[in-house]
């Protein structure tokens, strides 16, 4: 019978402790903190019961605990949650009139936990549930509990919170004679305003404890010595605060960014002056994002000026990205070995199914342009004509790779502008441009995934770099259609820098180009950023000596040669031959089969471009018409130019006419025909129009020249289908 009361006893206890422990309170939510990898504060924000309530490191509960029981609790570590000693005594004083505080540290909790009104009932509740904390967490968890939730005034709550806001540090960084003022304005809430005015009583009292302190021996006499000749005046800091949408879903109290938070502030402080000098001309917005190359860390991300003033994230949205894109091709031109560095190409009208590209604000064309040139201009023809020879669905592909997708519908246009992506998929992209070939993944904390995959060879990125470079920094500029957006990029080994300035509704201002509005911006950044190491010469990358004129090795004729960069074994170039030895005098030219000992004709210099549409002689560089070539050459010479034997020509519609083009030396009349038919005559330096039937045509040429006759035969094939994409 005994053993079963005892055990109903032993369950009774066990119930009874099982409630405490039910009934105890659980503690506040904290404020969501953001901190940069080295632990400084990025962002502090309202908990959701709307107080600043900061977790308190392990070194700050270790150098403020001592202090705290001192003043409050001296017997904190020996009572289970109430120390009854006190308890008798406080309510001995209350009988008496004279109010006394009996709560140890663990009733204080629970009453910042559970605030109600100060009644008997109240106390008794209150000594219960310390006694469940005490059951439920250990003496440790409860002083760093108790010194994140002690009031401090207003919505601070926790020394942390208190310390930065007062003092503008952390709470592991208080003097004891803050910890002392701190401790004071938390117990006795009227004592803030003179705490807050600097009154010399308010410093009095609190130096008194620290004197308690050091008689105590938890305070050094050093420290002693400092508090007595050291002012006491608190200096409001508000919190550090990010715009929202540049926050991503916390994943713990205390989240860690890539962010530096020195780098934020100062961008966000260039971004809004550059946006006031250009606000005047309509433009009222920008974004700014930088991320290490080698990492894909975002050390900065501005997604706007302001936050009260464009809630939106630009960074992530979507624009026309101008000519942002033409060095990811002239790279894979490069990769596929269709160009060097050097390679000519032509800027002049050509019609694509209709679409005819322009320079910028149409500027000239400028005829035959050396590779680099033509994209450190941004030429728009070049880069639609060698976006045909790479080939729109391979690009599109090698785009989608590094993360930028191109719409069909979009076309050739795409390389000069039509083409939509966000200022972070660009940065993202440009990760390939700044690491050699490599593609990074973006990353904004440590937990997020690191991932890389190789998408080119080193050289080509490394060719690309050095065309566009400039004190360090690579940068390519971008201007979209009817000047909506303006943008920048810039890159070397260590930094990828991203600037796009415009309007959140899209509406254009006369200033937003690229090169006008968002390179000084980039400039400006990467001067804060500094230059990196330049980056070697990868082993893929060989220099050559080319002509000047042609791209072709160094002939015999040539001119001054240059240097081109290209990637080893990717293109294939042979000895330049397009020049020509001629002489001429006022009737006849000759070449060194026909001119006379005697002659005291003129010597010329002249090259033959084939890939012009109109196939000229030029002399050095300029159109040179030449009289007829001496009629009893022993030599004639033709080539066809358009169409090519054996050639297979898909043509758009019944009826359109292809061009007949073949050049001789020396010059002479050009006769086209048809089977037996004759078609017409070819003019020097102007092709013969011809609409040609499905199926095989025999083409047939006939060339005179003085004694000299020469007839060609070029077979060709002509389908035909109804529409035809880029």
């Amino acid at each position: 019978m005994r053993g079963s009361w005892l055990l109903l006893g032993g369950l009774g206890v066990l119930v009874g402790l099982g409630w405490l422990w039910e009934s105890a309170p659980s503690p506040p939510p904290l404020s969501p903190v953001w901190v940069d990898p080295q632990g400084k504060l990025l962002h502090i924000g309202l908990s959701a019961d709307e107080k600043w309530r900061l977790p308190v490191s392990d070194l700050a509960v270790e150098r403020v605990a001592p202090l705290l029981l001192y003043k409050e609790d001296r017997h904190f570590w020996r009572h289970p949650g109430v120390y009854l000693p006190s308890l008798v005594r406080a309510v001995w004083q209350t009988l008496r009139g004279h109010r006394q505080g009996g709560s140890t540290l663990t009733m204080q909790l629970a009453r910042l936990w559970r605030p109600g009104p100060r009644t008997l009932p109240r106390k008794l509740q209150e000594i219960l549930w310390a006694v469940g904390l005490e059951l439920r967490y250990s003496k440790r968890q409860l002083l760093r509990y108790y010194l994140t939730s002690a009031p401090f005034g207003g919505n601070l709550e926790g020394i942390e919170a208190a310390a930065r806001w007062y003092f503008g540090k952390s709470a592991e960084q208080l003097t004891p004679l803050e910890v002392a003022a701190l401790l004071l304005i938390s117990q006795r809430p009227t004592l803030r305003k003179a705490f807050l005015r600097g009154e010399v009583s308010f410093r009095r009292q609190a130096l008194a404890w620290v004197r308690r302190w050091a008689a105590a021996g938890w305070v050094s006499t050093q420290d002693l010595q400092q508090a007595e000749k050291t002012p006491l005046q608190p200096l409001l800091h508000r919190f550090p605060r990010l715009p929202l949408h540049v926050l991503p879903p916390q994943k713990s109290p205390v989240d860690t960014l890539f962010l530096s938070a020195a780098l934020q502030a100062a961008l966000t402080e260039r971004l809004e002056r550059h946006l006031r000098y250009w606000g005047s001309c309509g433009i009222t917005q920008g974004a700014l994002l930088v991320a290490e190359a080698s990492t894909g860390q975002i050390l900065a991300y501005v997604p706007s000026v302001s936050y009260e003033r464009c809630a939106l994230d630009l960074i992530q949205r979507r624009r026309a990205v101008g000519s942002t894109l033409k060095p990811f091709l002239w790279g894979e031109a490069l990769e596929k070995g269709l160009i060097h560095s050097r390679t000519p190409l032509v800027d002049a009208p050509r019609s694509y199914e209709g679409y005819v590209p322009v320079n910028f604000e149409r500027l000239k064309y400028r005829g035959l342009v050396p590779a680099d040139e033509a994209l450190a201009a941004s030429l728009n023809a070049p880069a639609v004509d060698l976006l045909m020879r790479v080939g729109f669905s391979a690009f599109a592909v090698r785009m989608q790779e590094v993360g930028v997708s191109l719409s069909p519908e979009v076309g050739v246009a795409a390389i000069v502008g039509s083409a939509e992506a966000s200022l972070y998929q660009l940065v993202q992209a440009y990760t390939v441009m700044a690491n050699g070939g490599q593609w990074v993944r973006l990353r904004r904390r440590p937990t997020d995934p690191v991932e890389r995959r190789k998408i080119w060879s080193e050289g080509g990125p490394w060719i690309v770099s050095q065309l566009l470079q400039e004190g360090g920094w690579s940068y390519k500029t971008g201007t979209s259609a009817r000047l909506r957006d303006a943008w920048c990029l810039a890159w070397n080994s260590r930094y990828i820098v991203g600037v796009w300035l415009g309007n959140p509704d899209a509406s254009p201002s006369g200033c937003l180009k690229g090169a006008k509005v968002a390179l000084p911006l980039a400039k400006e950044v990467t001067r804060y950023l500094g230059e990196a190491e330049p980056a070697p010469r990868p082993d893929p990358v060989t220099s050559l000596e080319v002509c000047a004129l042609t791209g072709d090795l160094m002939g015999p004729l040539c001119g001054e040669g240059v240097l081109a960069w290209a990637i080893r074994g990717r293109v294939s170039l042979s000895q330049c031959a397009h020049y020509r030895r001629l002489w001429r005098d006022s009737t006849w030219s000759y070449c060194e089969a026909c001119l006379p000992a005697d002659t005291t004709a003129k010597g010329l210099r002249l090259v033959r471009l084939p890939w012009l549409p109109w196939g000229l002689l030029v002399q050095e560089g300029t159109v040179d018409t030449l009289p007829p070539h001496f009629p009893w050459c022993p030599t004639l010479k033709v080539e066809l130019l358009s169409p090519l034997p054996n050639q297979v020509l898909w043509v758009v519609r019944p009826g359109q006419r292809i061009a007949l083009e073949a050049i001789s030396v020396p010059p002479a009349p050009l006769l086209w025909g048809q089977g037996q038919d004759t078609l017409g005559w070819q003019r020097p330096g102007q092709p013969l129009w011809f609409a040609p039937a499905r199926g095989d045509t025999l083409l047939r040429l006939w060339v005179q020249a003085g004694a000299l006759r020469k007839q060609l035969l070029c077979r060709v094939r002509f389908l035909y289908h109804s529409s035809s994409g880029p």
